[in-house]
C-alpha cells in the first residue's frame, strides 16, 4: 500500500512535468515522442499515478530544457534575497549541510 508522502511526491512531480511541458507549448504526444515513451505512460506520470524510471525522468527533464532537480523544486517563491537568507540560516544551524552543499556544487561544476 502506498503511503501519503509517496502519493504526494508522484502527484507533485506529475504536475511539474505538465507545467513545464505546457510552458514550452508541447502536447503530451510531442513530449512522449521526444522521450520515447508511450503517451499513456506519460499521461499516467503527469496524473501522479506512476513514477518515471530514472532514465525517463532524466530524458523528460532534458526534453523540457531543465535539470531533473527542478521537477522537485517549488519555485512559487522567487525572492532571491529570501532564498539566500534561508540558505545561510540553514547552514548556520546545521553544519552537516555545509558538506552536502559543497559536494553538490562540486558535482554540478563537473557534470553540468
Amino acid at each position: 500500500m502506498e503511503n501519503s508522502k509517496s502519493a504526494k511526491l508522484k502527484k507533485n512531480l506529475g504536475l511539474k512535468i505538465k507545467q513545464y511541458r505546457k510552458k514550452l507549448g508541447l502536447s503530451q504526444a510531442e513530449l512522449a515522442e521526444l522521450v520515447k515513451l508511450e503517451i499513456k505512460s506519460l499521461s499516467r506520470i503527469e496524473a501522479g499515478h506512476n513514477y518515471p524510471m530514472c532514465e525517463n525522468l532524466t530524458a523528460i527533464a532534458e526534453a523540457l530544457n531543465i535539470e531533473p532537480w527542478q521537477l522537485y523544486y517549488d519555485d512559487s517563491d522567487q525572492n532571491l534575497e529570501k532564498m539566500k537568507k534561508q540558505i545561510i540560516n540553514s547552514l548556520e544551524n546545521d553544519k552537516n549541510l555545509i558538506t552536502s552543499v559543497y559536494q553538490y556544487i562540486q558535482l554540478k561544476e563537473k557534470t553540468f
